[in-house]
């Protein structure tokens, strides 16, 4: 899978989950590396939904009520 479909499928399984689709989040240990994520309310979801779609290597963080669950092997736009 390129990186363009990793992308698109990431799209998917933010509008499946009701989440919202980023591509600038530099998750814990990527000193300022930005990388693509979705935020979320329920991070197992949308860890299943990405597995279902080919994507693996999640991790997630919790920000307040919502948890950002994000690829550090996907970059974002810096």
């Amino acid at each position: 899978m390129n990186l363009e479909e990793k992308i698109e499928a990431l799209h998917e399984v933010a509008e499946i989950i009701e989440g919202e689709i980023r591509d600038d989040y530099s998750g814990r240990g990527m000193y300022g590396q930005k990388c693509y994520g979705i935020d979320c309310y329920n991070p197992i979801e949308c860890v299943e939904q990405a597995a279902i779609h080919g994507i693996t290597g999640a991790n997630y963080d919790q920000m307040g009520r919502q948890y950002i669950v994000y690829w550090p092997s996907i970059r974002g736009y810096e």
